[in-house]
C-alpha cells in the first residue's frame, strides 16, 4: 500500500517537474535575451514561376542612424510599462548607437532564391550600442533612416524610417544596456528584442518563350531555320535554353546581347527570369530556296509577308511584359496541278485561235486563185 502511494507521488512529482520546465521555456523564448547590439533583417522575397534562382535585381538598400529628439511623432515623450512605470524619453548621444554598417545589396551578378510564391532572400545588419557615450541612465531614442541606393531592376523598392530605443540602467559597477527596441514612432511601447525587421520588398521575374510553327503542304517542317535572339536587361544575366525550360542552371546562364539558335517545326526557345525592365528582339533568317510567307503572333506582333532566300523576318525589342509567347509561323502551301492548267489556259487558247486563223487565211488564198 505504501508503495503504490509513493508510486503515485512520484508520478505527480515527474509531471509538475516536466510542466515546469516546460513554462520556464516558454518564458525564455517569450523573453529574449537582451544586450548592447540588435540585428537588423531586411529581405527580398523574389518570385519566377519555374526557376529556383535569378540573377540578383541590383537592388541597395542605405541605412543611416542619428540622435533624435523625442516627440508625439516618433514615440511619444514618456513610455509607459506594463507595470505602469513611466520613463521619459531622451535624445540619444551623438555615436550612442552605430550601424555596422551602411548598407545592404543583392547585386546584379550573384544570384538570389526564386519560387513561384516568392522566395525568402534575407540579409541584416547590426546596430550597436556603445555604451562609453551614456553618462546617465535614461532612455534614449535613435533614428534610423533607409533609403533606395540603386534599383536598377525595377523592384519597387521604397525606404522607410524606424526609431530605436536604448535603455541604459545602473548596474553595481557602473552603467549597463537593459535592452534595446526598434519600433516604427506610432508606440515605442514593446519588448526589448536582439532582432528587428523592415519591410519586404519585392523582385518578380517573367520568362519568355520563342516557338517555331511551319504550316503548308510544301512546307519542310524538319528544317532547322536560324534565329537570334537579343535581350537587353540593364545588365542582368538571364537563362537561356531550347527545347526545356531551364532551372537556374549554370550552363544555362546568358549575358544580355544577342545570342543565337536553330528552331525547327514545334520547338521551342526559353529565356527565362527577366526583369520587368527587359526586351528581347528576335530576327528569323529564311535559309532555304523557298518563299516563305512569315507571321508572328506575341510581343511585337506582324502580318504574314514573303521572305525570300537568304532574307530576314524580326520582331522589333519588346518589353517582356507584352511578350509571353512568341510564335513565328513559316507558310508555303502547295502549288496545285488545276491551278497549272488554268493558269496557262488562256495563252494556250490564244496560240490555238492563232493557228487556226493561219490556217482559214491560206484556205481563202487557195479558193481565191
Amino acid at each position: 500500500m505504501k508503495k503504490s502511494i509513493l508510486r503515485k507521488l512520484f508520478v505527480v512529482t515527474l509531471c509538475l517537474a516536466t510542466v515546469l520546465s516546460m513554462g520556464v521555456t516558454a518564458f525564455a523564448a517569450d523573453n529574449p535575451a537582451t544586450g548592447a547590439s540588435i540585428t537588423i533583417e531586411k529581405n527580398l522575397k523574389v518570385s519566377n514561376p519555374d526557376l529556383t534562382s535569378v540573377d540578383g535585381p541590383g537592388l541597395t538598400m542605405n541605412y543611416a542612424i542619428a540622435p533624435v529628439a523625442p516627440s508625439a511623432d516618433n514615440g511619444g515623450l514618456t513610455i509607459t510599462d506594463a507595470d505602469d512605470h513611466t520613463g521619459t524619453v531622451h535624445q540619444g548621444p551623438a555615436d550612442g548607437v552605430t550601424l555596422s554598417a551602411s548598407s545592404i545589396s543583392w547585386p546584379i551578378g550573384t544570384a538570389v532564391n526564386a519560387s513561384a510564391a516568392g522566395a525568402d532572400n534575407v540579409k541584416s545588419i547590426a546596430a550597436n550600442v556603445d555604451l562609453s557615450k551614456f553618462s546617465a541612465p535614461g532612455i534614449y531614442r535613435y533614428q534610423l533612416t533607409e533609403t533606395v541606393g540603386t534599383d536598377t531592376s525595377a523592384t519597387g523598392a521604397a525606404g522607410e524610417t524606424r526609431y530605436i530605443d536604448v535603455y541604459i540602467e545602473n548596474d553595481t559597477t557602473g552603467l549597463k544596456v537593459a535592452g534595446v527596441v526598434m519600433h516604427d514612432g506610432a508606440t515605442a511601447e514593446g519588448k526589448p528584442s536582439n532582432k528587428a525587421t523592415f519591410g519586404n520588398e519585392t523582385f518578380e521575374t517573367v520568362n519568355i518563350t520563342l516557338q517555331k510553327t511551319v504550316s503548308g503542304n510544301m512546307a519542310d517542317k524538319n528544317n532547322q531555320f536560324p534565329f537570334s535572339a537579343t535581350t537587353s536587361d540593364n545588365g542582368r544575366y538571364h537563362y537561356a535554353k531550347k527545347a526545356a525550360a531551364p532551372t537556374a542552371i549554370e550552363a544555362d546562364k546568358k549575358a544580355e546581347g544577342t545570342e543565337t539558335t536553330t528552331l525547327a517545326h514545334t520547338e521551342m526557345y526559353y529565356i527565362s527570369g527577366l526583369s520587368h525592365e527587359a526586351a528581347v528582339a528576335y530576327e528569323e533568317t529564311n535559309n532555304t530556296a523557298d518563299v516563305y510567307q512569315t507571321s508572328i503572333t506575341g510581343g511585337t506582333a506582324s502580318a504574314a509577308s514573303a521572305v525570300a532566300p537568304n532574307g530576314t523576318k524580326a520582331m522589333a525589342s519588346t518589353d517582356v511584359d507584352n511578350a509571353g509567347a512568341v510564335v513565328f509561323n513559316n507558310a508555303l502551301e502547295s502549288v496545285s496541278p488545276t491551278g497549272v492548267v488554268l493558269r496557262f489556259g488562256a495563252p494556250l487558247f490564244l496560240l490555238a485561235a492563232g493557228a487556226a486563223l493561219v490556217v482559214l487565211n491560206r484556205k481563202s488564198r487557195r479558193s481565191e486563185m
